[in-house]
Formats: C-alpha cells, sequence, structure tokens
C-alpha cells in the first residue's frame, strides 16, 4: 500500500513546471519592455546630441552662438526627462513583482493543500502509535503556513514602503525641477 498517490505527484510537478514557465515568461516580458524603454529613451537622446551638434556647427557668428545657448535643453526639462524614465522603470518592476508573487502564492496555496491532504492520508493510515508524529507534522505545517505568511506581509510591508519613498524623492525631484524652471526662464 502507497501513501503517495503517483497521478498526485505527477500532476504537482506539472503545476510547478507550468509555474516556472509563466515566471520566466514574465520576466521575458518584462526584459523586452525594459529594453524598449531604454532604447526609446537613448534614440530620443541621441536625436537630441545630434541636432545639438548640427546647431553648433552652423554657428557663423558670435549673436548665432548667444542664441543656440538658449536652446540648448535645460538641466530642468533633462531632470524631467530622466524622472519620466525612472517612473516608467518603477511601473515595469513593480508590475512585474506583483504578477510573480501572485502566481507564486497561488502555488504556495496549491502545495500546502496537497501537503496537508497528504498529512491526513498519513494519519489516517498510520500505525498505532504513530499519532504523536502526525501531530508533529501538522504542527510544522500550521508553523510553517504561518511563517511564510508572516514573511509575505513583511515584504508586502517592504514593498510598499520602498513605493512611498519612491513617490516621496519624485515628488521633491519635481519640486526641485519646478523650483528651477523660473531661474533657468530669468536667465534667458
Amino acid at each position: 500500500m502507497s501513501f503517495f498517490d503517483s497521478e498526485k505527484l505527477q500532476s504537482t510537478q506539472k503545476a510547478q513546471l507550468e509555474l516556472l514557465q509563466q515566471i520566466s515568461t514574465k520576466i521575458f516580458e518584462s526584459v523586452e519592455q525594459l529594453t524598449q524603454l531604454q532604447l526609446k529613451s537613448l534614440r530620443a537622446t541621441s536625436s537630441e546630441q545630434f541636432d545639438s551638434l548640427r546647431s553648433m556647427l552652423s554657428v557663423s557668428n558670435p549673436q548665432d552662438f548667444a542664441s543656440l545657448q538658449s536652446s540648448f535643453p535645460q538641466p530642468a526639462a533633462q531632470a524631467e526627462s530622466l524622472m519620466e524614465l525612472n517612473r516608467e522603470v518603477y511601473k515595469l518592476i513593480s508590475s512585474t513583482q506583483a504578477d510573480i508573487a501572485k502566481l507564486a502564492e497561488s502555488q504556495v496555496e496549491a502545495t500546502t493543500q496537497q501537503t496537508q491532504e497528504m498529512i491526513e492520508t498519513l494519519s489516517k493510515n498510520a500505525p498505532a502509535g504513530a499519532e504523536p508524529a502526525v501531530a508533529m507534522l501538522k504542527s510544522a505545517l500550521e508553523n510553517a503556513g504561518s511563517t511564510y505568511e508572516t514573511v509575505q506581509q513583511a515584504a508586502k510591508q517592504a514593498s510598499k514602503m520602498a513605493e512611498e519613498g519612491i513617490v516621496a524623492a519624485s515628488a521633491a525631484s519635481q519640486a526641485t525641477v519646478d523650483a528651477a524652471k523660473p531661474k533657468a526662464a530669468a536667465k534667458n
């Protein structure tokens, strides 16, 4: 007599393989999106730089040079575009992390359920006197579940704190950029 159902074991292995494939797919999609975002930013920056170089090459007198200097991108505008890029990257990373966490959480729930079923089967078929060992297994499973929930809550809290920090930093940067705009306009 076997305590393990080979069909359930095979089903579990297939589910874990499917989970791994889903996580891998999500990671590849995110890397692809991040790469596209970086290329878009690089393309825009390169275009701006080449336009500036073309303008510099067309300067023939000091007045043209003075007007050229005012047409260069201002630090405030550059900081604003950098902040926008950082927001998009953070949004992508947060979304990926949340999707992977959901996938993993569903797998943990399924594995926990299967483990509980196995322990129940084991307890029903255990020889006399094995009750303390079965009770110990049940207790260990409950403790592991409790620990997992605590760790999961701590991770969610840490993620929330990090997000709040990024939002606060972004707001502070935006305030700095906004404060710098009038100063930059006054110089021109």
